[in-house]
């Protein structure tokens, strides 16, 4: 079901500014234009998903910041014979904003969420850690649970702390907590505070990209 979204105020934008807008949990490529005023794309460029909302204009064209690829700022269309169009939305300036129809969103459960219902039931309410590229489905399932009232998450800035706070919540409660990582060198950055929970025997979960 399609779905009208206040995206932005309708002053938001200088002529021949492009940004990226997000309509619920859909982001749109938003541009304005002298000729056409306010326009509004998908924001995935057709030829390798590249993100038009973080591209510019150029000229006439809409130019997708990956490849250079070219589309016209009202109807998506590349130059002639050069690839397939840009996805135009429905847009409307009204006093309130600017309006943006899209795809009304329903979520559809995920393994992620599995994992964090398995984490939760298991009595895990509290979660220090980073979000990062590896870890984005987790962290979004997460973040829907916290909106459910089942856990409480804590950003950090290093995940040496992550590990320790989520340890030093095992100590002084008995009740387990998880750290969270990126795969790689985040998850390494978690070992030193594992390790005192080893030595301590503290119960906590360590969740990684």
């Amino acid at each position: 079901m399609q779905k009208w979204y206040k995206v932005t105020d309708s002053d938001a934008l200088k002529i021949g500014q492009v940004t990226t807008v997000m309509a619920e949990n859909t982001a749109v490529c938003l541009l304005r234009t002298n000729e056409y005023g306010y326009t509004a794309f998908d924001n995935r460029c057709p030829h390798q998903g590249g993100p038009l909302g973080e591209g510019q204009m150029d000229g006439e064209w809409l130019i997708c910041p990956w490849h250079g690829y070219e589309y016209d700022p009202k109807t998506g269309s590349p130059p002639e014979g050069y690839g397939d169009c840009a996805t135009p939305l429905p847009l409307e300036v009204r006093e309130d904003g600017i309006f943006v129809q899209v795809e009304e969103y329903e979520h559809q459960p995920t393994i992620s969420d599995q994992l964090v219902k398995v984490m939760t039931d298991w009595g895990v309410d509290t979660v220090f850690g980073m979000v990062g590229h590896s870890n984005l489905g987790f962290a979004d399932a997460m973040r829907r649970a916290e909106e459910d009232g089942r856990l409480r998450y804590f950003g950090v800035r290093h995940e040496g702390a992550a590990s320790f706070a989520a340890t030093a919540y095992g100590k002084l409660t008995g009740n387990p907590a998880a750290c969270f990582a990126i795969a790689g060198p985040g998850s390494t950055n978690m070992l030193t505070g594992l390790w005192d929970a080893k030595m301590d025997r503290a119960p906590v979960l360590a969740l990684t990209g």
